[in-house]
């Protein structure tokens, strides 16, 4: 095989190789802060180097990960979409900032078991295809998480028309995973946002705390959560 005479040239000028790798950086960083070196059963001097040098690296990967998805966002010369990739998945800052506020309120247990209605669950919520006795490891559960808060994220954008603050996309974002996206579409809270309506919508989440027809106060305080991220972000644009 030979390579091309200007192969360094055309590697490192590609935009897409730069995006994987600074997504892949980012990411370590992440994973970084999420673990512990005994949980990874490494030496701690080692994991703390391993942790410092990923998080050193972090911020320009981020950098170079959000110049990477403009340039991928006005490339039309293979006809993507502006709305083909979500604000959050867009970002991995924004990405880790949702995946860590959906995280806290789903907890995580990587047995699976009975929700509160009944239903075969595991790691942050999961419920698609868990069957009892499914087990998984806590980064399984990590990037399975970030995995469905851009698949739910894509799925909110099909109704979603409107262009809200990334801290209102996270709040809905979250609320969409709890509660499923045929019924967020079908929902007030969309219709006031696509009319306009930002603040109305935030003010729609407390209304979404009930389960099996209870209310019930874990939801109750997520949604509190989630509408205070919501209107902060909309004061914060403003």
């Amino acid at each position: 095989m030979k390579l091309i005479p200007n192969w360094k040239e055309v590697l490192t000028g590609s935009w897409s190789v730069l995006f994987i790798i600074a997504g892949l950086i980012s990411l370590a960083g992440f994973f970084f802060a999420l673990v512990t070196a005994e949980q990874l059963g490494w030496n701690p001097v080692w994991f703390a180097t391993a942790a410092a040098s990923f998080q050193a690296l972090a911020l320009p990967a981020r950098l170079l990960l959000q110049a990477g998805l403009r340039r991928f966002r006005e490339d039309t010369s293979g006809a993507v979409s502006r709305r083909g990739v979500g604000v959050i998945a867009g970002s991995a800052i924004a990405l880790s900032s949702a995946v860590g506020f959906v995280g806290q309120w789903e907890g995580l247990r990587t047995e699976a078991y009975r929700d509160i209605v009944g239903v075969w669950t595991v790691c942050y919520g999961e419920t698609k295809g868990v069957q009892p006795g499914d087990s998984y490891t806590k980064a399984e559960c990590d990037r399975m998480l970030a995995e469905e808060v851009a698949s739910y994220e894509a799925q909110l954008d099909r109704c979603l028309t409107a262009t809200v603050p990334v801290g209102m996309k996270i709040a809905l974002v979250s609320w969409t995973y709890n509660v499923g996206p045929g019924a967020a579409c079908r929902s007030t809270l969309v219709r006031k946002a696509n009319a306009g309506d930002l603040v109305g919508a935030c003010h729609e989440l407390p209304r979404w705390n009930r389960a099996g027809g209870r209310v019930i106060r874990g939801l109750t305080n997520r949604r509190a959560s989630e509408r205070t991220m919501c209107l902060k972000s909309l004061e914060a644009a403003a």
